[in-house]
């Protein structure tokens, strides 16, 4: 588990490293990114999708909307509700980012061989299925229509072509 963890930090070190020039860190990104590939939505939606709560997101929301990278329009008959969406300047800077973590992706693995890669993303993979089959088991069922938090992050990967 340690080395997973330690990957996870260098990996988030990193990220930030190349986004700060554009005021932008990990999880600013993160919201970025999933706004843009669902396109409008609820903050709630966005929290889920995001992995936090809708209360751990109003403050990046309220500093993007300030630097005019989203919009939420005031009227909405509920702020709960009040859709969430980029802005032009948001796609773009999203756009940008997106290039800059791809950058470092490929940087990452770029001293694996072609076979190397392969293992690991056999073992990675694995490693993966492995936990989400001992949350399937461990954990007490669900409700119907509510998904896990992997659940999620699957969906949102499998419909970006991840």
């Amino acid at each position: 588990m340690y080395l997973i963890h330690r990957t996870r930090i260098a990996t988030a070190d990193a990220i930030n490293a190349a986004l700060a020039d554009l005021g932008l860190n990990g999880s600013l990104a993160l919201i970025l990114e999933t706004l843009y590939e669902l396109g409008e939505t609820s903050a709630a939606e966005l929290a889920r999708r995001c992995l936090v709560t809708r209360q751990a997101l109003t403050a990046p929301l309220n500093d993007l909307q300030a630097r005019g990278l989203v919009h939420r329009p005031d009227s909405a008959t509920s702020i709960r509700v009040r859709p969430t969406a980029l802005t032009a300047e948001g796609r773009e800077l999203t756009k940008t980012a997106r290039r800059r973590v791809r950058k470092a992706e490929r940087a990452s693995i770029a001293s694996f061989g072609s076979d190397e890669l392969a293992e690991l993303r056999t073992l990675l993979t694995r490693y993966a299925e492995t936990w989400e089959e001992l949350a399937l088991t461990s954990a007490p069922p669900r409700p119907a229509g509510v998904a896990r938090d992997y659940e999620r992050v699957s969906l949102v990967r499998s419909k970006a072509g991840n």
